[in-house]
């Protein structure tokens, strides 16, 4: 067994990478799952709708979901606390999902994820690198008024209605407090370099590769051989094919 995991930020190009992994022939969620989230990507975010359930739930009981500079603190053992909470439930979640190869993607869970991955059997990490200062224009395209409805609709699919609430007093809250952080490049640009900083730190030690969203997009052919040669894996012509015809160098545009 081979667990794929993807390691990126919010608007590096997950999406694009999970849609590869999936043509190559890793199991990336369940064909409906993959398909949600058009509203951010064309072809959807490529993300196994559970992890992501999980993840955004233990990051609004850790209070980093709506304020990100949240994010930029050290664990003051609240995210652990947490994780151990829901340890039961993330076990039982990776053991539904296992296949002889499977992975995930999620861009904020280098938040969770160091408190749980020795649950994983035979991890392959691949690090998506993309430019900060690229990152941060991504997310103020998306931040755009016109965006906040369907996003809201896809993040309160995750919570109880008593959670949606909650959020959106939070998110009210942190208007009035510290303005609106989501319109702020210079932030964004910190919190993408802070978390490439924690994913850095967790996978020096473990079995991982990077790639550079640029590449992938303008140096295509290159970049699949060494993901597949990394993965150790043999696709198809036809999948190999597939793959690069879903790659869409217009996509550097976001």
């Amino acid at each position: 067994m081979k667990t794929v995991v993807v390691l990126s930020m919010p608007r590096s190009g997950s999406s694009l990478l999970a849609g590869i992994l999936h043509r190559l022939g890793i199991w990336m969620g369940e064909e409906e799952d993959l398909i949600i989230g058009k509203h951010l990507n064309n072809y959807g975010c490529y993300e196994n709708q559970s992890f992501i359930a999980l993840n955004e739930n233990i990051l609004f009981q850790t209070k980093r979901l709506v304020d990100h500079s949240r994010r930029l603190n050290e664990d003051d053992g609240l995210v652990e606390s947490v994780v151990k909470n829901y340890e039961g439930r993330i076990k039982n979640l990776i053991r539904d999902n296992e296949r002889e190869l499977w992975g995930f993607k999620n861009p904020t869970i280098i938040y969770i994820l160091p408190y749980f991955y020795y649950h994983l059997t035979n991890p392959y990490y691949i690090r998506l690198n993309r430019n900060a200062d690229s990152i941060a224009h991504s997310f103020l395209k998306t931040a755009r008024l016109q965006n906040w409805w369907p996003e809201l609709q896809h993040e309160f699919s995750y919570f109880t209605v008593s959670a949606r609430i909650k959020i959106i007093f939070l998110f009210l809250k942190l208007l009035i407090t510290k303005g609106n952080l989501f319109k702020s490049h210079s932030f964004q640009k910190k919190v993408a370099e802070d978390g490439y900083k924690r994913i850095d730190k967790f996978i020096r030690d473990k079995r991982y590769m990077t790639i550079n969203f640029e590449d992938l997009l303008y140096n295509s052919r290159k970049i699949i051989q060494e993901i597949i040669a990394f993965l150790e894996i043999s696709p198809t012509f036809e999948q190999t094919q597939d793959v690069l015809s879903f790659i869409d160098p217009d996509l550097i545009s976001y």
